[in-house]
């Protein structure tokens, strides 16, 4: 039938000229009808052969009569149904594939739209009728309400009628058929029959809701029925949390489709009172459990359908219940008049009155809460919200969704209106006070309700915040006479009594054998905690005076957590517990009542004692062991360690006024007197123990809290000593029986205190309590001290007995009284603080008490410690400052030194007694692993984390303590300092020189030691330390060698330190038997071993950490200790690899190759730093730097041969690489050594013989100087003879090991070259002349080194014949070499090998010739400072072979591999030495080749450009530039660095040679510019293409590069005068390029891919570099004298470019090669802002006459600020700007502003311009209409400030007129009162 055409539509289109369409099925349906057609067929007709004749044949008749036979046949009652159906199916079918013709339809006897609207109530009847018979005969899925035919002719009928616009009718019932549907759906995954059918539903019901009619029903009931059958079939699709599929979203969306008619409906027919019973009794209880499920999961999910489903239940919700014709009724309820107050203190007696049916609402919800349905109830807040944003839209109040940054929630609702929303809030709550007072009924047992108890106060809760974020109550606004705040003083009450009831059954949960559930008692607590911080914040009232039970209440309720071992995070309750604890802390220092909610926390705690022990009493089982001592002392700790209230506690006394801070302390000082008798209470022995831990754990942390917390100033630092002196008063006598000098004062302090004896258990807490509040009170004393006026700081400090705080320095001098001690505050003669320490210690080192975990009192004491060395440093400094002084006066005073001397003797015995002490407890930190996290509260420490606490006491303090530790303690620290860091530096911590800023505020985080030793090794002031200096170096040693032995030890300690035979060593090199003998096999089974893994990874981070080292710490003998350890390791890996060359152990073999490069490497780096810090002094000590001349040099070079033999036929690239980067450091170091040692030599060198004449310099030790002279002696002629055998060599001249061998005798040759010409120069900067004695003759030493230096030369020429030279007798007749005989392509070379460098076919050759570049490139310069013979026809062949490379480089289109760059960096570094030979006063180079060259550079720069794309910038990139180095798109670092290096070639090409040279390279980057192509005058380089946008070649590119450098390099003005009409010209070319390149292309970043074929460079960067040269030469105005029409083009440029971008901002066009670059807009920014105010600045005069143009870029400028605030900015492809991105172009363009008030005498009037465009901006009148943000904003109002300054009073009353009534005027208004305030300048102050 698909395929059928009628006749008559066969004849039309036979005849007919008319365009025909044909309209098909989709596939999909194709194929569902035809598994339709069969399954119907079978199962709805018995035998579809038996059919009657004319229904086949009716639809085959293409006659006029086809419709009206239809019509009879549907009409027909003789006809079947189910063959009725099927009849209007196959119509259907027909018309879908029938070909549109006018002619044929004008033919129909009925036409096509009387059968359409026929079609369409047939079916509706047909449905309907079977919904019936479903519902009737309960056929189940039989019949054809579920037949897709009849769903698919209705669609086709629905489709038609909107088509031809006809009016189409639908009977009410259908929402029966609908309901059926829903009813039939099972929630599950659909077939492929199935989803069709369902898809065709859902176009129909879509269809039928959206006409114009719609369902034209009034019947409430029908849709009633409908809405409960499908929330009913949603809400298990949510509740099941089921993934979303296809047939998920089916349902939600039928759901949708539903609820909007449905809400719709509501709307326009609100119910009666019927129907609002009806809506109520059938729909409420759904729509809140759907209510509530959706809000939850969108909060969780935010999943959109659910997101839409929540916002049409809510409107359904809004209409049916809270309509404008039901909201008066709701509003007059007058529930809180039956809690005003009469004149007697009593309730009124009053009756709610609540009209008929709106009772009906708060009756059902009654009945709700009776049958506890749990979802229903908890969408009961979401309810009362609704209802008032219900309100709020009546009284056209916004309604903000939650909180957003920029939106201020201000209730703007009336006192009335709120009072009225209270009503109904009350209405709601009554039922759950009710519900709540069943629970607190006295035989009501609570552990068999407790899910009924959650239901209830969940529910509770979720009303409460509806009243928290609505801002319905307004404690200040209350015009209830009171009756609000007693209704929440009633919920209080009720539920603090609930919560009191609850606390009593808590402690049953201890019992694991209890029946109890702890979980729901958890989570009853937890709503419990909500409900009282949801009323604290609705009302701070609420709890009254009495905070001392809510703190008792929180502690209890903290037991819930006594298993979590202080863990709060894990449990929900202890985290709200803790967060309702902040907010009453927070809540009373708002209201400037600090004390009652601290000191009431105090009195909760010594209370906490009592309930615990009626625990004990009424609940002996269950708490057998002491587990309530432990749950209730795990609770205090628990809570009041927790960091947040800690922070809490800590910013409410810091906030206390300076006068109340006194006050403060008198009243810490009652509560203190408060806790010393309760302490002396006896409850028992065991209870006794209880009440010192809870002393020790729980008060000591809030009194040291606060202590530590308090502010002290100079106003109020004298009433703070009094109350500080009156708090030790109450503690003197106390602490006077433990520091007298009696000898068992320990057990009578405990006595004095307790009554308890030292065994008992906690009893330590006691001395922790005492010793914090000494600790706290004294230091805070000291600041009271060191602030009070000179006479009163004298008179406190005499009470302390602390003489040195107060007095001045001469004053101190004059005073004998001697120190008192530490406790000299305590007691006239005490002992010291060892003596306490020791007595201390002994009481609890004994064997019956040694169990007792006293972690919190050793680490008290130990801040004791610091605390008392601090003085004694001081003291001990003071007196030896006196004693030196004494000292100078000969013997005058004599007496007072003998006495000062004994004096400061025993200050060092203390202070060394006091350290040892602390020392002796780093034998716990080598014993454990420092990575448990350091929480320094004190109450928290226990012998786990107590090694960490300890370690950041000391870490903290180290200046403190190291000057009176041991030698032996001193390495220990430095020991465990290491062990504790560099083995896990690598996974944990960040690099080494970020300070790791991870501890900070007030124990907001807790740190790991590892965490803290690696933030102290990587702090430079520990490196500022004298002991770090001297044994950093051993201690290093020992422990690289203790991690590296595993890997080489076979039973024999391996010794890192020694002095091996090093001509034994290089010798056995030679005979690997001898080597690998002695060295353990690295096997394959260490393979899988993690501890090997392991191994490596610490040795690489400990030489990581090596090389960062500040370079102060490198001195002599630690230089030393780290080379011969270095060159040790070297020497076992290498044996490691000669004598395990196995293939089963590679890779054990590749980790020692990296091994030993990292040692290499760190080799390198030590060297350097060694070298750096002694060259420039000329110390003796840079001998050292060769060991007295023992240095091993020949190690590094015969070591590099043999590791390049073990890996000769390894070609693995990473091995490539890695044995590349080995040469390169081996060549570093003999750089270094050579430089050093030769600096070192020169003094001997010198004085050898002496017709010359020197400065005066510092003398070198003789003997020094000759054993480095004879040490650079000894390298050069290793050197020459390595080259000399390699000469003879007769191996293959292109294999790898041979390449490999050449390129590391070459490596080091170039190190040694360079290091000669190195310390030339270096010589030279020091006006010694040491270049003379190369002119000497037969003078031994340096004819050594030119007999090196010919060797080299032999050594090139030879090979360079092999590989590249066609005629080898060119390099036999050549002569000296001079600049003038430079011929560029007078040498042949071969073509087939150089090809292979650049094809990275050969790496190991593309190396040699790297290799070869460079130090050939050192011989140059040697050449051209000693004048040393050199080869005129070598240097030809090296100018040829570069001539080749760089143009296949140029010219090449495919992307380079990465290592090109690094063998191409060798080519530039000899383009560079050869340009050092132009001379600049005589020219003898030829002006053809000097071009060819600057061609070159032209070339290879565009091309570098090209590669670089987005990423190419100038060199004089300016420090503002935000622009990221090493974007992740591009992997090519060595790119930069070649590009870098052409460059600085360029630089001397241009800067040094005449004006003849820089003429013509001037010129030749003019014709780049303006894009000449080479030999062609008419096709040029610069091109516009048709899709919009344009490009540049790459020699473009680089002309704009190479101008920059012109620039930065030519200066004076006799070098300007010959160029400076080029560089102008080219100024011209700069605008040429910018206004072809202009388009919104240049915004886009474009993908990056490694087949991608850069050609031509990036517009965008381009342009970006353009600008920058543009400024740079407007920058140089006294140079270059820019025309007036330039300064306009200028001006002009930003907003030309910016106006494209807010095109891309609204474009949706999100493919991959059309994305935003954020970044490249930013730099663009940043430039263009650069360029404004630099013309402004240096080109006044033409800017101001072409201000309209300024004015119109910075509009522009500005606008585009706006672009952050809009909300496609999540979406990538939209993005344009983040925040922070946009602060900074904020700043940029503030500068402009800043810029215009310095010119503000020359711009005049014009400066409201800007102004004016500013405020239009900022009041959303921009373009977007969207403001400036106020983080922006920030950035910007400084040049904001400026402008108003800048505008005269006329201007600004100009403005006001202007802007006229609205937000601008007030904009302004706000403004200059800022300015008044913030900017404006009024004289002195």
């Amino acid at each position: 039938m698909a395929d059928y055409q009628s006749p008559r539509a066969e004849t039309s289109s036979t005849t007919s000229m008319k365009r025909k369409k044909k309209r098909k099925l989709p596939d999909s349906e194709i194929k569902h009808e035809e598994k339709a057609s069969k399954s119907s067929r079978n199962i709805h007709f018995n035998d579809s052969v038996n059919k009657p004749l004319h229904t086949m044949e009716l639809l085959e008749d293409s006659s006029p009569w086809i419709n009206l036979q239809l019509l009879l046949s549907l009409q027909n009652k003789n006809i079947d149904a189910q063959k009725k159906v099927e009849l209007a199916y196959d119509y259907v079918k027909l018309r879908l594939n029938q070909v549109e013709d006018e002619s044929t339809q004008s033919s129909e006897v009925v036409s096509f739209e009387r059968v359409i609207i026929f079609l369409n109530n047939w079916v509706q009847s047909t449905l309907i009728s079977s919904e019936k018979k479903i519902k009737v005969d309960q056929l189940g899925l039989s019949g054809s309400c579920l037949d897709y035919r009849c769903w698919k002719v209705f669609k086709f009928c629905l489709e038609e009628g909107t088509k031809l616009r006809l009016s189409m009718s639908f009977y009410r019932d259908i929402l029966k058929v609908i309901s059926c549907i829903a009813k039939n759906t099972e929630v599950k995954d659909f077939n492929d029959d199935e989803l069709p059918l369902y898809d065709t539903v859902l176009d129909c019901v879509s269809s039928v809701f959206a006409s114009h009619g719609g369902v034209s029903n009034e019947n409430l009931d029908l849709w009633i029925s409908l809405v409960g059958t499908v929330v009913e079939l949603v809400l298990k699709v949510i509740t099941e949390k089921r993934e979303d599929t296809r047939s998920i979203v089916i349902i939600l969306n039928l759901t949708c489709l539903v609820l909007e008619p449905f809400a719709k409906f509501l709307r326009l027919h609100p119910s009666k009172k019927n129907g609002f019973h009806d809506f109520v009794d059938r729909l409420l209880e759904p729509l809140l459990y759907l209510l509530h499920v959706t809000h939850e999961s969108v909060i969780n999910a935010n999943h959109v359908w659910v997101r839409k489903l929540l916002k049409l239940n809510e409107e359904v919700l809004c209409q049916g219940l809270f309509h404008s014709s039901h909201i008066d009724g709701f509003l007059s309820l007058q529930s809180l008049t039956k809690y005003k107050l009469s004149d007697d203190g009593k309730q009124k007696d009053s009756k709610t009155v609540i009209k008929s049916y709106h009772r009906h609402l708060f009756d059902k919800l009654g009945r709700i809460l009776a049958e506890k349905k749990a979802f229903a109830l908890f969408g009961v807040g979401e309810l009362f919200r609704l209802y008032v944003r219900c309100i709020k839209r009546q009284e056209s109040v916004d309604v903000t969704e939650g909180r957003s940054e920029q939106s201020q929630r201000v209730s703007a609702l009336s006192s009335e209106m709120r009072k009225s929303l209270f009503d109904f809030f009350v209405q709601v709550t009554e039922p759950f006070l009710g519900d709540i007072d069943t629970y607190l009924k006295d035989g009501m047992e609570l552990g068999s309700v407790l899910e009924d108890v959650n239901c209830t106060l969940k529910s509770v809760n979720s009303v409460l915040v509806g009243l928290i974020e609505e801002e319905v109550y307004v404690r200040v606004d209350d015009t209830s006479e009171g009756a609000c705040g007693n209704f929440l003083q009633l919920i209080c009450d009720k539920i603090t009594l609930l919560a009191s009831k609850l606390g009593q059954i808590v402690p049953l949960t201890f019992d694991v054998n209890n029946g109890k559930r702890k979980e729901v008692v958890e989570m009853a607590a937890k709503e419990l905690v909500l409900c009282v911080n949801n009323l604290l914040k609705i009302d701070y009232d609420v709890l009254g005076s009495d905070l001392e039970s809510l703190w008792l209440l929180i502690f209890t309720y903290g037991t819930l957590g006594h298993a979590l071992t202080d863990m709060q995070d894990t449990s929900s309750v202890i985290s709200e517990i803790i967060r309702l604890g902040c907010h009453v802390v927070n809540l009373y220092s708002e209201l400037r009542q600090v004390g009652t909610s601290v000191f009431a926390l105090c009195k909760a705690i010594r209370r906490s004692v009592s309930p615990a022990r009626d625990i004990e009493v009424d609940h002996p089982e269950s708490c057998r062991s002491s587990l309530y001592h432990e749950s209730w002392t795990n609770s205090v700790r628990l809570i009041l360690c927790s960091p947040e209230l800690r922070l809490s506690i800590h910013n409410a006394v810091k906030s206390i006024p300076e006068g109340q801070v006194s006050l403060c302390i008198q009243e810490l000082t009652t509560d203190l007197s408060s806790s010393l008798e309760w302490m002396k209470g006896n409850l028992g022995n065991s209870c006794q123990g209880f009440k010192a831990e809870v002393l020790g754990s729980g008060l000591s942390e809030v009194y040291a809290l606060i202590l530590d917390s308090l502010m002290v100033t100079s106003g109020n630092s004298s009433l703070v000593g009094v109350s500080l002196s009156d708090l030790m008063t109450v503690i003197r006598p106390i602490l006077s029986v433990l520091i007298s000098q009696q000898e068992d004062g320990v057990h009578k302090f405990l006595s004095e205190v307790s009554g308890c004896k030292a065994e008992t258990a906690s009893t330590h807490w006691i001395f922790v309590f005492f010793f914090r509040l000494y600790l706290s009170s004294r230091s805070l004393y000291r600041q009271a001290v060191s602030l009070a006026p000179p006479t009163t700081s004298k008179k406190m400090s005499e009470v302390m007995r602390d003489t040195f705080t107060a007095y001045s320095g001469n004053e101190w001098l004059e005073k004998t009284e001697k120190d008192d001690g530490y406790f000299s505050w305590i007691s006239e003669s005490p002992v010291s603080l060892p003596f306490v320490i020791e007595a201390i210690s002994d009481v609890y080192d004994k064997e019956n008490v040694a169990d007792m975990d006293i972690s919190p009192l050793t680490y008290v004491m130990n801040a004791m410690v610091i605390q008392r060395l601090v003085d004694l440093n001081r003291l001990v400094n003071s007196y030896e400052f006196v004693i030196k002084k004494n000292g100078n006066e000969d013997g005058i005073k004599d007496k007072q030194n003998k006495r000062l001397q004994k004096r400061l003797s025993k200050l060092t015995e203390e202070a060394t007694g006091l350290v040892n002490v602390m020392t002796g407890h780093f034998s716990l930190l080598k014993k454990c692993e420092l990575d448990y996290p350091n929480d320094t509260v004190v109450a928290a420490i226990d012998k786990k984390s107590l090694p960490c606490a300890f370690w950041c006491i000391v870490c903290r303090n180290i200046d403190i303590w190291s000057m009176h530790a041991a030698k032996k303690k001193l390495k220990m620290f430095l020991s465990i300092l290491l062990q504790s860091s560099l083995p896990y530096a690598s996974s944990s911590f960040k690099k080494f020189g970020e300070c790791n800023n991870a501890v900070k505020a007030l124990n907001l985080k807790t740190v790991t030691g590892r965490e803290i030793s690696f933030e102290l090794l990587s702090n430079t002031m520990l490196y500022e330390e004298k002991f770090v200096w001297k044994h950093m170096a051993s201690s290093f040693c020992k422990f690289l060698k203790e991690s590296v032995s595993p890997l080489f030890c076979n039973g024999v300690d391996i010794e890192l330190q020694a002095h091996p035979n090093w001509p034994d060593v290089l010798s056995s090199l030679k005979n690997r038997s001898v080597v690998s003998s002695n060295i353990k096999k690295v096997g394959s089974e260490q393979e899988v071993d993690p501890s090997v893994e392991k191994i490596y990874t610490v040795c690489e981070t400990s030489f990581d950490f090596l090389s960062w080292m500040p370079k102060q710490c490198i001195s002599s003998k630690s230089f030393s200790l780290y080379a011969t350890c270095i060159l040790n390791l070297e020497r076992f890996i290498v044996g490691a690899l000669l004598g395990d060359n196995d293939d089963r152990s590679l890779r054990n073999h590749y980790k020692l190759l990296r091994l030993f490069l990292c040692c290499r490497r760190t080799l390198k780096n030590l060297v350097v730093t060694y070298c750096e810090n002694n060259i420039e002094s000329s110390q003796n000590s840079l001998g050292a730097i060769h060991f007295d001349g023992k240095f091993p040099a020949l190690w590094l070079l015969e070591s590099l041969h043999s590791v390049q033999h073990v890996f000769s036929k390894d070609e693995n690239t990473h091995v490539n690489d890695l044995m590349f980067s080995l040469m390169d450091y081996t060549s570093y170091v003999f750089l270094t050594l050579t430089k050093g040692s030769f600096v070192h030599a020169s003094h001997h060198l010198i004085s050898s013989r002496k017709p010359f004449q020197q400065k005066t310099e510092p003398t070198f030790d003789q003997e020094d100087s000759v054993d480095a002279s004879n040490f650079v002696i000894h390298v050069a002629e290793a050197l020459k003879d390595h080259a000399q055998t390699m000469l003879t060599d007769k191996s293959e001249k292109t294999s790898r090991s041979r390449l490999l061998k050449l390129s590391s005798i070459i490596a080091c040759f170039q190190g040694f070259l360079w290091g000669l010409s190195s310390t030339l120069c270096h010589m030279d900067a020091r006006n010694i002349n040491l270049k003379a004695i190369f002119l000497r003759r037969e003078f031994k030493p340096i004819d050594k080194l030119k007999l090196c230096i010919d060797t080299f030369t032999t050594f090139v020429q030879k090979f360079l014949c092999e590989l590249v030279l066609q005629d080898d007798k060119l390099l036999e007749a050549s002569r000296r070499f001079h600049i003038e005989d430079v011929n560029m392509g007078s040498v042949h070379i071969s073509n087939v090998p150089v090809n292979k460098l650049l094809a990275r076919e050969n790496l190991e050759e593309a190396y040699f010739f790297r290799q070869l570049f460079i130090a050939y490139s050192a011989v140059l310069k040697l050449n051209l400072q000693t004048k040393t013979s050199l080869s005129t026809n070598l240097v030809n062949i090296f100018i040829g072979m570069t001539e080749f490379l760089l143009s296949e480089y140029s010219n090449k289109p495919e992307t380079p591999s990465e290592f090109t760059f690094v063998f191409l960096d060798g080519i530039g570094k000899f383009l560079e030495e050869l340009a050092n030979h132009l001379s600049s006063t005589n020219p003898t180079l030829s002006t053809n080749v000097y071009e060819k060259l600057v061609d070159l550079h032209l070339k290879a720069l565009g091309k570098c450009i090209s590669l670089q794309q987005k990423r190419a910038t100038l060199e004089s990139h300016e420090t503002e530039s935000t622009k990221t180095v090493n974007d992740p798109e591009f992997a090519y670092s060595s790119l930069d660095d070649f590009k870098s290096r052409l460059r600085l070639s360029f630089k001397v090409y241009v800067s040094k040679p005449s004006e003849l040279y820089v003429s013509s390279a001037v010129q030749s980057i003019k014709k780049a510019l303006i894009g000449l192509q080479e030999g062609c005058m008419a096709n040029y380089q610069i091109r516009t293409e048709s899709s919009g946008g344009g490009n540049v070649t790459s020699v473009v590119a680089a002309g704009i590069d190479c101008l920059d450098v012109v620039l930065e390099a030519i200066t004076g003005r006799k070098g300007l005068s010959t160029v400076k009409t080029d560089i102008l010209g080219s100024v011209c070319c700069l605008f040429n390029i910018i206004y072809h390149l202009q388009s919104p292309q240049i915004f886009y970043k474009h993908p990056v891919s490694t087949t991608h074929n850069r050609v031509d460079p990036d517009p965008g960067s381009v342009v970006l570099m353009c600008i920058e040269v543009l400024t740079k030469v407007s920058g140089k105005h006294a140079l270059y004298q820019m025309d007036a029409c330039h300064v306009a083009q200028a001006l002009s440029i930003p907003s030309t470019l910016f106006q494209n971008i807010f095109q891309l901002t609204t474009s949706k066009d999100t493919s991959d090669d059309k994305l935003l670059d954020r970044q490249y807009s930013i730099e663009l920014y940043a430039a263009c802002c650069r360029m404004l105010y630099t013309f402004l600045r240096h080109h006044k005069r033409e800017s101001v006459q072409h201000i309209a143009l300024l004015q119109a870029s910075v509009s522009v400028l500005l606008h585009c600020l706006e672009m952050v605030n809009k909300a496609e900015t999540v979406q990538e492809s939209y993005l344009v700007w983040g925040l922070q991105e946009g602060v900074k172009c904020g700043a940029f363009l503030r500068r402009i502003y800043e810029e215009i008030r310095q010119q503000k005498d020359v711009i005049g009037q014009d400066c409201r311009l800007f102004l004016s465009s500013y405020i239009v901006v900022y009041s959303g009148y921009g373009p977007l209409k969207a403001g400036i943000r106020r983080e922006i904003d920030e950035a910007l109002r400084p040049g904001v400030y400026a402008l108003i300054d800048a505008c005269s009073p006329d201007d600004l009353q100009y403005l006001h007129t202007v802007l006229g009534e609205g937000p601008c005027r007030n904009t302004l208004a706000n403004l200059q009162h800022d300015y008044k305030i913030n900017f404006q300048y009024e004289g002195k102050v």
